[in-house]
């Protein structure tokens, strides 16, 4: 996975430890904010938390940071923050559970028979309150004038715009995040009257004049958490899920053979793609072995730490790739004369020739990077068959070194990434063959 999922280990957040279940899960390695790790991760924070400039500052570069808050400041660059407020789905879903909870509280602690609420607002929230407290009689205070005519169809002479007689209502519930009412004006008081603050922020009231510690105030933050934490945790992962899905680069196999002469070069254009693709990795058995060009141990990790995923190196492991349906295609980089070879004469006997089989099945292009000594001997054949096949495509090539290899071809690794965006479009880059350099 590109990421691994950080969460606080000390939160008092029920949804945090369900979240980290549902993020394992799928895949994803979890991490509490204080362990050391360096790969890019999924940062959550529950609501109203107060972040420091210290937590900032060790959240790592590239990383996702999902939260409550509709906006946060002095966010350090490299570091995107995105509100689960600004998604519509999640605003429905969490706004649902919230009506929920605020009806099992006042189902377990109201038990006077004259049900009169005040909603205080007219949004998304009141809305979903609208549904729980049905069977009440409910009445709505508006300060938007745009919408009281919508709010008097609904709600007749109970829609009040800016003033309301809060003394006639026992229960008031405000989701206003703003201090639009102050209860000094209401005058006399309804007995036993309860207030619930279930705003972003809990700014709703104006208590100069008077003292909230006066009134039965009670500010209600995190209520989905609190009371159906599975539920809310799901609603969130799958906000975070939705949000990843849409902002997620193209899937790539990347197919490592055997010419370790070009391996430094390949982590080069590994760093140009893994900007632009999400890669998964597999290496044949020749591209396994020590050769006198990297240490092939570092080579791997190297690779692992670019593209946040564990290399496949065995063919059941490169044949469940073709179940991978977001997977956009492969590309074979190096590709030898031995690879091919095989992949010209439909031969499956490396994890690298199942990758490539297992995408060309479902309609997915092949891109070939060759760097082969016999390109326009031995291998001249079967390079000749792959150009004349479906969906398999070339990166740009020529002769390295006319007068002492005259037969070895190298594809030129700076056009590997144009290469690979053309043929997701189906289109093969051109010129193909390029003059000698």
């Amino acid at each position: 996975m590109e990421y691994v999922f950080r969460y606080n280990k000390s939160s008092s957040d029920a949804r945090v430890a369900v979240l980290k279940k549902l993020f394992k899960n799928n895949g994803y390695q979890a991490f509490d904010f204080a362990e050391p790790c360096q790969q890019k991760g999924i940062y959550y924070l529950e609501p109203r938390v107060s972040v420091s400039q210290d937590f900032w500052c060790k959240v790592v570069k590239g990383s996702l940071v999902f939260g409550y808050q509709t906006v946060v400041t002095n966010l350090p660059d490299g570091i995107t923050y995105i509100s689960l407020n600004s998604d519509n789905q999640f605003i429905e879903e969490n706004n649902a559970l919230t009506a929920k909870a605020l009806r099992k509280i006042v189902d377990e602690t109201y038990h006077n028979k004259n049900k009169k609420i005040l909603f205080c607002g007219a949004g998304k929230l009141t809305a979903a309150l609208e549904n729980v407290f049905h069977d009440w009689s409910m009445a709505v205070l508006n300060f938007n004038w745009h919408k009281q005519t919508e709010l008097s169809q609904r709600y007749g002479k109970k829609a009040f715009y800016e003033v309301a007689p809060f003394h006639d209502f026992p229960i008031i519930v405000n989701t206003i995040p703003a201090p639009l009412i102050k209860p000094a004006n209401w005058g006399k008081r309804h007995s036993g009257q309860i207030i619930y603050d279930l705003a972003s922020n809990p700014f709703g009231f104006d208590w100069s004049g008077t003292k909230s510690k006066d009134y039965n105030y009670q500010i209600l933050s995190g209520l989905p958490g609190k009371y159906y934490p599975e539920e809310a945790a799901t609603v969130a992962f799958n906000c975070i899920t939705r949000y990843l899905k849409a902002h997620a680069k193209p899937a790539l196999v990347m197919c490592i053979t055997g010419s370790a002469c070009s391996f430094v070069k390949l982590i080069s254009v590994l760093e140009i793609l893994v900007a632009h693709y999400e890669i998964y990795p597999v290496i044949s058995p020749n591209g396994c072995v020590p050769n006198r060009f990297v240490d092939n141990l570092t080579f791997q990790d190297e690779i692992r730490r670019l593209t946040g995923h564990e290399i496949i190196t065995t063919i059941a492991g490169a044949e469940r790739l073709s179940s991978m349906a977001d997977l956009r295609g492969s590309i074979v980089f190096p590709a030898t004369g031995n690879t091919m070879a095989k992949l010209a004469n439909g031969i499956t006997d490396t994890c690298v020739l199942m990758a490539v089989k297992a995408l060309l099945r479902n309609n997915k292009p092949c891109v070939i990077g060759l760097a082969t000594n016999d390109a326009l001997s031995g291998s001249a054949k079967n390079i000749g068959e792959l150009l004349n096949r479906r969906n398999y495509y070339f990166v740009p090539f020529r002769q390295d070194n006319p007068s002492a290899k005259p037969y070895s071809c190298v594809c030129d690794f700076g056009k590997v990434l144009d290469t690979v965006d053309a043929a997701l479009k189906g289109q093969q880059i051109q010129p193909l063959l390029l003059s000698v350099s």
